[in-house]
Protein backbone atom coordinates (compact mmCIF):
# COMPACT_ATOMS: atom_id res chain seq x y z
CA UNK A 1 0.00 0.00 0.00
CA UNK A 2 1.34 3.45 -0.92
CA UNK A 3 2.19 5.64 1.78
CA UNK A 4 0.35 8.86 1.87
CA UNK A 5 2.49 12.20 1.78
CA UNK A 6 2.51 15.85 2.60
CA UNK A 7 2.39 16.79 -1.20
CA UNK A 8 -0.71 14.30 -1.35
CA UNK A 9 -2.70 15.80 1.40
CA UNK A 10 -1.37 19.59 -0.41
CA UNK A 11 -2.93 18.15 -3.79
CA UNK A 12 -6.34 17.16 -2.18
CA UNK A 13 -6.70 20.18 -0.51
CA UNK A 14 -5.30 22.88 -3.23
CA UNK A 15 -3.05 24.36 -1.14
CA UNK A 16 1.18 24.23 -0.89
CA UNK A 17 2.70 21.72 1.23
CA UNK A 18 4.22 24.54 3.16
CA UNK A 19 0.57 25.56 4.39
CA UNK A 20 -0.06 21.99 5.22
CA UNK A 21 3.29 21.88 7.21
CA UNK A 22 1.84 24.97 8.85
CA UNK A 23 -1.55 23.25 10.14
CA UNK A 24 0.51 20.38 11.28
CA UNK A 25 2.84 22.74 13.13
CA UNK A 26 0.54 24.92 14.59
CA UNK A 27 2.35 27.57 12.69
CA UNK A 28 5.01 29.31 12.45
CA UNK A 29 2.58 31.32 9.96
CA UNK A 30 -1.02 31.89 10.35
CA UNK A 31 -3.59 29.76 8.47
CA UNK A 32 -6.61 31.09 7.39
CA UNK A 33 -10.08 29.79 8.83
CA UNK A 34 -11.26 27.70 5.83
CA UNK A 35 -8.05 26.76 4.20
CA UNK A 36 -6.95 25.01 7.62
CA UNK A 37 -10.39 23.36 7.25
CA UNK A 38 -9.60 21.73 3.66
CA UNK A 39 -6.09 20.69 4.90
CA UNK A 40 -8.24 19.08 8.09
CA UNK A 41 -10.36 16.79 5.42
CA UNK A 42 -8.00 15.90 3.08
CA UNK A 43 -6.01 14.59 6.25
CA UNK A 44 -8.84 12.66 7.59
CA UNK A 45 -10.38 11.29 3.55
CA UNK A 46 -6.71 10.00 3.01
CA UNK A 47 -5.64 8.95 6.53
CA UNK A 48 -2.25 10.67 6.53
CA UNK A 49 -0.16 9.90 9.73
CA UNK A 50 2.83 11.99 9.65
CA UNK A 51 6.62 10.90 10.58
CA UNK A 52 7.20 12.12 13.87
CA UNK A 53 10.75 10.65 14.11
CA UNK A 54 11.36 11.96 10.54
CA UNK A 55 10.22 15.36 11.23
CA UNK A 56 11.72 15.14 15.44
CA UNK A 57 15.11 14.62 13.82
CA UNK A 58 14.37 17.66 10.82
CA UNK A 59 13.63 19.91 14.32
CA UNK A 60 16.16 21.74 15.93
CA UNK A 61 14.46 21.75 18.79
CA UNK A 62 13.66 18.39 18.96
CA UNK A 63 10.48 16.75 20.74
CA UNK A 64 12.92 13.62 20.86
CA UNK A 65 14.23 12.44 24.23
CA UNK A 66 16.58 9.32 24.10
CA UNK A 67 17.34 6.82 27.18
CA UNK A 68 19.89 4.31 27.36
CA UNK A 69 19.28 2.04 30.01
CA UNK A 70 21.76 -1.24 30.92
CA UNK A 71 19.37 -3.86 30.17
CA UNK A 72 15.19 -3.17 29.71
CA UNK A 73 14.15 -6.90 30.75
CA UNK A 74 15.52 -6.63 34.29
CA UNK A 75 12.69 -5.51 36.00
CA UNK A 76 13.66 -2.52 37.84
CA UNK A 77 14.46 -0.90 34.18
CA UNK A 78 11.85 -2.32 32.25
CA UNK A 79 9.52 -0.21 35.02
CA UNK A 80 11.68 2.81 34.50
CA UNK A 81 11.66 2.72 30.81
CA UNK A 82 7.70 2.80 30.73
CA UNK A 83 7.78 5.33 33.50
CA UNK A 84 9.98 7.66 31.11
CA UNK A 85 8.24 7.26 28.38
CA UNK A 86 4.42 7.83 29.94
CA UNK A 87 6.17 11.34 31.28
CA UNK A 88 7.61 11.74 28.22
CA UNK A 89 4.09 11.36 26.00
CA UNK A 90 2.65 13.86 28.64
CA UNK A 91 5.22 16.34 27.78
CA UNK A 92 4.36 15.89 24.07
CA UNK A 93 7.87 13.88 23.48
CA UNK A 94 8.92 10.42 21.81
CA UNK A 95 11.44 8.07 23.84
CA UNK A 96 13.93 6.50 21.48
CA UNK A 97 15.17 3.81 23.82
CA UNK A 98 18.96 1.79 23.74
CA UNK A 99 20.14 -1.00 25.85
CA UNK A 100 23.83 -0.77 26.94
CA UNK A 101 24.07 -3.90 27.80
CA UNK A 102 26.32 -3.26 30.78
CA UNK A 103 28.89 -2.08 28.07
CA UNK A 104 30.96 1.64 28.80
CA UNK A 105 31.56 1.38 25.08
CA UNK A 106 27.82 0.32 23.94
CA UNK A 107 26.64 2.83 26.14
CA UNK A 108 28.60 5.80 24.91
CA UNK A 109 27.81 4.22 21.02
CA UNK A 110 24.28 5.10 21.89
CA UNK A 111 24.71 7.82 23.37
CA UNK A 112 26.77 9.39 20.62
CA UNK A 113 24.18 7.85 18.07
CA UNK A 114 21.07 9.48 19.74
CA UNK A 115 22.83 12.59 19.88
CA UNK A 116 23.47 12.75 16.17
CA UNK A 117 19.64 12.32 15.52
CA UNK A 118 19.17 15.74 17.41
CA UNK A 119 17.67 14.54 20.40
CA UNK A 120 16.35 17.04 22.41
CA UNK A 121 18.21 15.33 25.30
CA UNK A 122 19.50 11.94 26.73
CA UNK A 123 18.73 10.61 29.82
CA UNK A 124 21.12 8.13 30.49
CA UNK A 125 21.51 4.90 32.95
CA UNK A 126 25.14 4.10 32.94
CA UNK A 127 26.06 0.83 32.90
CA UNK A 128 28.42 0.65 35.24
CA UNK A 129 30.84 3.12 37.36
CA UNK A 130 33.69 4.26 36.31
CA UNK A 131 35.18 7.01 33.62
CA UNK A 132 32.24 7.24 30.95
CA UNK A 133 34.01 6.17 27.44
CA UNK A 134 32.11 9.49 26.12
CA UNK A 135 31.96 12.91 27.87
CA UNK A 136 28.49 14.65 28.03
CA UNK A 137 29.76 18.13 26.80
CA UNK A 138 31.36 16.24 23.55
CA UNK A 139 27.50 15.33 22.68
CA UNK A 140 26.43 18.75 22.01
CA UNK A 141 22.51 18.00 23.79
CA UNK A 142 21.74 18.09 27.44
CA UNK A 143 22.42 15.24 29.20
CA UNK A 144 20.82 14.08 32.41
CA UNK A 145 22.20 10.90 34.44
CA UNK A 146 19.38 8.73 36.24
CA UNK A 147 20.02 5.97 39.15
CA UNK A 148 23.43 7.10 39.04
CA UNK A 149 25.39 9.97 39.70
CA UNK A 150 27.12 11.52 37.04
CA UNK A 151 31.26 10.50 36.80
CA UNK A 152 33.46 12.87 38.63
CA UNK A 153 35.01 15.81 36.63
CA UNK A 154 31.05 15.34 34.41
CA UNK A 155 29.47 18.48 35.02
CA UNK A 156 25.52 16.94 34.58
CA UNK A 157 22.91 16.75 36.85
CA UNK A 158 21.58 13.46 37.72
CA UNK A 159 18.43 12.34 39.67
CA UNK A 160 18.89 9.46 42.09
CA UNK A 161 17.08 7.63 44.40
CA UNK A 162 18.22 7.81 48.47
CA UNK A 163 19.53 4.54 48.38
CA UNK A 164 21.93 4.51 51.46
CA UNK A 165 19.18 6.00 53.34
CA UNK A 166 16.58 3.29 52.27
CA UNK A 167 19.20 0.69 53.18
CA UNK A 168 19.78 1.94 56.79
CA UNK A 169 16.16 1.84 56.95
CA UNK A 170 15.34 -1.77 55.57
CA UNK A 171 18.31 -2.75 58.17
CA UNK A 172 16.56 -0.54 61.16
CA UNK A 173 13.28 -2.22 59.84
CA UNK A 174 14.47 -5.59 60.39
CA UNK A 175 16.29 -4.99 63.77
CA UNK A 176 12.78 -3.56 65.08
CA UNK A 177 11.70 -7.04 64.48
CA UNK A 178 13.99 -8.15 66.82
CA UNK A 179 16.29 -10.22 64.30
CA UNK A 180 20.01 -10.39 65.22
CA UNK A 181 21.98 -12.30 62.66
CA UNK A 182 21.17 -10.06 59.56
CA UNK A 183 22.82 -10.47 56.24
CA UNK A 184 23.38 -8.44 53.03
CA UNK A 185 23.32 -9.89 49.72
CA UNK A 186 24.78 -7.14 47.14
CA UNK A 187 26.28 -6.63 43.80
CA UNK A 188 29.91 -6.78 43.24
CA UNK A 189 30.90 -3.54 42.19
CA UNK A 190 32.04 -1.40 45.33
CA UNK A 191 30.40 2.16 44.11
CA UNK A 192 26.95 3.08 42.38
CA UNK A 193 23.72 3.03 43.96
CA UNK A 194 23.22 -0.51 44.98
CA UNK A 195 26.81 -0.37 46.35
CA UNK A 196 25.11 2.48 48.76
CA UNK A 197 22.02 0.55 49.67
CA UNK A 198 24.87 -2.08 51.30
CA UNK A 199 26.83 1.17 52.93
CA UNK A 200 23.69 2.12 54.45
CA UNK A 201 22.45 -1.12 55.59
CA UNK A 202 26.11 -1.39 57.22
CA UNK A 203 25.59 2.03 59.25
CA UNK A 204 22.34 0.79 60.74
CA UNK A 205 24.21 -2.48 61.75
CA UNK A 206 27.49 -0.40 63.26
CA UNK A 207 24.88 1.82 64.90
CA UNK A 208 22.89 -0.51 66.65
CA UNK A 209 26.62 -2.75 67.68
CA UNK A 210 25.95 -5.80 65.37
CA UNK A 211 27.86 -7.34 63.15
CA UNK A 212 28.37 -5.55 59.26
CA UNK A 213 30.79 -8.40 58.04
CA UNK A 214 27.88 -10.24 56.56
CA UNK A 215 28.16 -9.39 53.37
CA UNK A 216 27.67 -11.81 50.28
CA UNK A 217 28.32 -10.25 46.73
CA UNK A 218 27.12 -11.86 43.71
CA UNK A 219 27.29 -10.88 39.76
CA UNK A 220 24.31 -10.47 36.85
CA UNK A 221 24.00 -14.32 36.49
CA UNK A 222 21.21 -15.28 38.37
CA UNK A 223 21.36 -19.24 38.04
CA UNK A 224 24.70 -18.45 39.88
CA UNK A 225 23.85 -15.97 42.06
CA UNK A 226 20.75 -18.28 43.61
CA UNK A 227 23.95 -20.93 44.15
CA UNK A 228 25.61 -18.38 46.10
CA UNK A 229 22.97 -17.77 47.94
CA UNK A 230 22.13 -21.31 48.81
CA UNK A 231 25.27 -21.95 49.60
CA UNK A 232 24.90 -18.97 51.83
CA UNK A 233 21.88 -20.40 53.49
CA UNK A 234 23.61 -24.02 54.37
CA UNK A 235 26.00 -22.23 56.81
CA UNK A 236 25.32 -22.99 60.45
CA UNK A 237 25.62 -19.51 61.54
CA UNK A 238 23.63 -18.63 58.49
CA UNK A 239 21.58 -15.40 59.05
CA UNK A 240 18.08 -14.93 60.33
CA UNK A 241 17.50 -12.35 57.58
CA UNK A 242 18.84 -10.69 54.61
CA UNK A 243 18.15 -7.23 53.24
CA UNK A 244 18.92 -8.05 49.44
CA UNK A 245 20.18 -4.56 48.09
CA UNK A 246 17.71 -5.23 44.73
CA UNK A 247 14.28 -6.67 44.46
CA UNK A 248 16.07 -9.54 41.73
CA UNK A 249 18.11 -10.64 44.39
CA UNK A 250 15.63 -10.83 47.34
CA UNK A 251 13.64 -13.05 44.93
CA UNK A 252 16.56 -15.16 44.31
CA UNK A 253 16.50 -15.48 48.04
CA UNK A 254 13.25 -16.31 48.26
CA UNK A 255 13.86 -19.21 45.66
CA UNK A 256 16.85 -20.79 47.52
CA UNK A 257 15.22 -20.53 50.95
CA UNK A 258 12.26 -22.53 49.22
CA UNK A 259 14.50 -24.86 47.33
CA UNK A 260 16.29 -25.43 51.13
CA UNK A 261 13.10 -25.91 52.85
CA UNK A 262 13.23 -22.46 55.03
CA UNK A 263 10.19 -20.79 55.44
CA UNK A 264 9.94 -17.10 54.52
CA UNK A 265 9.19 -15.16 57.41
CA UNK A 266 9.71 -18.23 60.10
CA UNK A 267 12.91 -19.61 59.09
CA UNK A 268 14.44 -16.17 57.42
CA UNK A 269 12.99 -12.90 57.01
CA UNK A 270 13.78 -10.61 53.32
CA UNK A 271 13.63 -7.45 52.25
CA UNK A 272 14.60 -6.25 48.84
CA UNK A 273 14.85 -2.76 47.44
CA UNK A 274 13.50 -1.43 44.09
CA UNK A 275 9.90 -1.81 44.57
CA UNK A 276 9.44 -3.24 41.42
CA UNK A 277 5.53 -5.36 40.32
CA UNK A 278 7.43 -8.57 40.54
CA UNK A 279 7.61 -8.09 44.41
CA UNK A 280 4.18 -7.81 45.35
CA UNK A 281 3.60 -11.02 43.55
CA UNK A 282 6.11 -13.25 45.16
CA UNK A 283 5.47 -15.42 47.52
CA UNK A 284 5.61 -14.44 50.52
CA UNK A 285 5.28 -11.11 48.95
CA UNK A 286 8.19 -9.28 48.96
CA UNK A 287 8.94 -6.29 51.91
CA UNK A 288 10.88 -3.88 49.68
CA UNK A 289 11.96 -0.19 49.68
CA UNK A 290 11.43 2.16 47.07
CA UNK A 291 9.82 4.63 45.13
CA UNK A 292 7.00 5.77 42.33
CA UNK A 293 8.38 5.10 39.07
CA UNK A 294 6.14 7.65 37.78
CA UNK A 295 7.75 10.36 40.70
CA UNK A 296 10.95 9.03 39.35
CA UNK A 297 11.04 9.57 35.47
CA UNK A 298 8.95 12.77 35.89
CA UNK A 299 11.99 14.27 37.75
CA UNK A 300 14.54 13.41 35.69
CA UNK A 301 12.07 14.40 32.33
CA UNK A 302 11.71 17.65 33.55
CA UNK A 303 15.63 18.08 34.60
CA UNK A 304 15.92 17.47 31.05
CA UNK A 305 13.49 19.88 30.14
CA UNK A 306 14.86 22.33 32.58
CA UNK A 307 18.76 21.94 31.60
CA UNK A 308 17.20 22.78 27.57
CA UNK A 309 15.58 25.21 28.41
CA UNK A 310 17.57 27.05 30.49
CA UNK A 311 20.64 25.88 29.08
CA UNK A 312 22.34 25.99 32.74
CA UNK A 313 23.55 23.47 35.22
CA UNK A 314 21.02 21.71 37.73
CA UNK A 315 21.26 20.72 41.07
CA UNK A 316 21.20 17.24 41.56
CA UNK A 317 17.96 15.82 43.12
CA UNK A 318 17.70 12.83 45.66
CA UNK A 319 14.41 11.30 45.51
CA UNK A 320 13.35 10.06 49.43
CA UNK A 321 12.22 6.47 49.34
CA UNK A 322 10.31 4.41 51.56
CA UNK A 323 9.60 1.43 53.37
CA UNK A 324 6.37 -1.02 51.49
CA UNK A 325 5.87 -4.10 54.35
CA UNK A 326 4.86 -7.07 53.24
CA UNK A 327 4.72 -10.62 54.36
CA UNK A 328 8.64 -11.53 54.17
CA UNK A 329 9.61 -9.56 56.76
CA UNK A 330 7.13 -10.87 59.15
CA UNK A 331 4.70 -7.61 58.65
CA UNK A 332 1.03 -9.35 58.77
Amino acid sequence: MQRITRDDVARRAGTSTAVVSYVLNDGPRPVAKATRARVLAAIEELGYRPNLVARALRSTRSNTIGLVVPDSSEAFFAELVHAVERAAFAADSLVLLGNSGYSRAQEARYARTLASMQVGGVLLVRSEVGEPHTHPADLGVPVVYLNYRAPRGVDAPSVTLANRHGGRSAAEHLLEHGYRRIGCLTGTSRSGPVADRARGWADAMRAADRDASAVRRTGLDRPAAREEVKAWLRQKDRPDAVFAAADGLALDVLAAAQELGLRVPEDLAVVGFGATAPAAYSWPPLTTIGRSFDDFAQAAVTALQTVREKGSRQADQVLAVSLIPRRSCGCP
